[in-house]
């Protein structure tokens, strides 16, 4: 009898603690991802079978419904996706996928840029918080320009230039 009101008990506190929440399953994505960052296909679909029957992704999706998730309904952050966000806006005809992540004072932005649905280019960007100094390329269909920008006093200087050779960069400096 004991046994049965425990287990009503924990039901019904599981029922309404729960409820609503859906959450970001952040564990989840990030094995997913993992997968799918497997170049060969024969191999990544092998990684997938291997993911399903070890259960890698099930142990992954109930911990993020149990816990993580939970953390997330009542707290409004969830421990796994922290310093991690993903958004994308639209000005008129341009699309911009951002996926921000920071790891100390390091933030790392990429920033893939679609217009009309066709992929225009991709731009990675990693700035020190603390520094204030920060390192970009971006990719337009393989001509890669990369770009560092230095806080100095009075402004930012930002250099730019494919390969950063000492003849093709340039050199201006923002107050």
């Amino acid at each position: 009898m004991n046994r049965m009101i425990s287990l009503t008990l924990a039901l019904a506190i599981a029922m309404t603690s729960l409820q609503g929440c859906y959450g970001k399953f952040a564990l989840t994505r990030k094995v997913y991802q993992v997968n799918g960052e497997v170049q060969d296909k024969f191999l990544r679909s092998l990684v997938t079978w291997v993911f399903i029957i070890v259960p890698v992704y099930g142990v992954s999706a109930l911990a993020d419904f149990v816990v993580f998730n939970t953390i997330e309904f009542w707290s409004g952050k969830n421990p796994v996706a922290e310093g991690e966000k993903e958004f994308q806006y639209t000005d008129k005809a341009d699309t911009y996928h951002v996926k921000a992540t920071k790891h100390g004072d390091q933030v790392s932005y990429l920033i893939d840029h679609y217009r009309s649905g066709s992929h225009v280019d991709t731009m990675a960007i990693n700035w020190n918080a603390k520094s204030g100094q920060s390192q970009a390329t971006l990719d337009q269909h393989g001509k890669i320009t990369d770009f560092l920008a230095f806080v100095e006093k009075g402004g930012v200087r930002v250099q730019s230039g494919t390969g950063m050779a000492a003849n093709e960069a340039t050199d201006t400096f923002y107050r």
